[in-house]
């Protein structure tokens, strides 16, 4: 094992730790009365700061970010973890970022034991807009999807009339509904200049094996865009736009990292 290899295993160990430290806190937080619009998951703060240098160890070592199914999902579990923390910072969201730390365990875990290095190639400025157009469109509607779940649970809990202690850590509905349809939103617009990019950039979908990625992509392209039509338009709201959001969700879940699945798991497993 390289130093650098090392070094980046010790930084895994530190993001976890900080990662489940962040969650007792949040849960200490959640059974508690006091400051409660106030607590900010510091730790998780720290749990975000060592995985950028896990990501960045593991960078320098393999000259380039890696591709491969387990390093994508430590990559994006950072980003999703870093934006939800942004978001944290003007919305009360810790019951949201509860999974969002227990899933960014399990990535950087598996991205540590398991995963081999599939350099990322960005052979030109549109591909390199491409891959992180679609990077980025995929941790923010990762988000949007965590908000929807936990959205649902609150307005489940509303119409039951439960006092969950979890529901004093978010914001109002209408605030929730208004903070996912925006990541909903801004997820779709740099989701279509990643679909654009790609068509352009890109020269043999089969080839490549893109084909199934592409027709995933379109499905979930053409179910975000359905949902912010109904929504501006005829007022789409509640169970049904959630549910939609969720089944976009999951098309582009089976078009980033189902066909990685086949390849690096179950046809060449480690």
């Amino acid at each position: 094992m390289t130093d650098l290899s090392t070094l980046a295993t010790l930084t895994t160990i530190s993001a976890s730790a900080c990662y489940a430290l962040a969650i007792m806190q949040l849960l200490i937080v959640t059974r508690s009365n006091a400051n409660q619009h106030q607590a900010f998951p510091l730790w998780g703060l720290a749990g975000v700061v060592f995985h950028f240098l896990t990501i960045t160890l593991n960078t320098i070592e393999h000259q380039g970010l890696s591709s491969s199914l387990f390093d994508a999902l430590s990559i994006t579990a950072f980003i999703v973890m870093s934006m939800g923390l942004i978001a944290q910072t003007r919305y009360t969201l810790r019951a949201m970022l509860l999974p969002a730390f227990v899933i960014a365990i399990m990535c950087l875990v598996l991205a540590n034991s398991y995963s081999h290095h599939t350099p990322i190639l960005a052979t030109s400025p549109g591909m390199l807009t491409h891959i992180l157009s679609s990077i980025i469109a995929y941790s923010l509607l990762s988000l949007a999807t965590l908000l929807a779940l936990t959205f649902q649970l609150m307005e489940r809990g509303l119409k039951d009339h439960r006092e969950i202690s979890w529901l004093r850590q978010l914001p109002p509905l209408q605030t929730m509904e208004s903070l996912l349809f925006q990541l909903i939103t801004i997820g779709w617009l740099i989701l279509t200049a990643a679909i654009v990019s790609g068509g352009i950039f890109i020269d043999d979908l089969f080839a490549q094996h893109l084909a199934h990625k592409t027709l995933f992509t379109m499905i979930s392209w053409l179910l975000y865009g359905l949902l912010i039509i109904g929504r501006r338009n005829y007022g789409w709201r509640g169970t049904t736009a959630l549910k939609l959001a969720i089944a976009a969700f999951i098309a582009l879940v089976l078009a980033y990292f189902g066909s990685k699945f086949v390849l690096e798991i179950l046809l060449n497993p480690y």
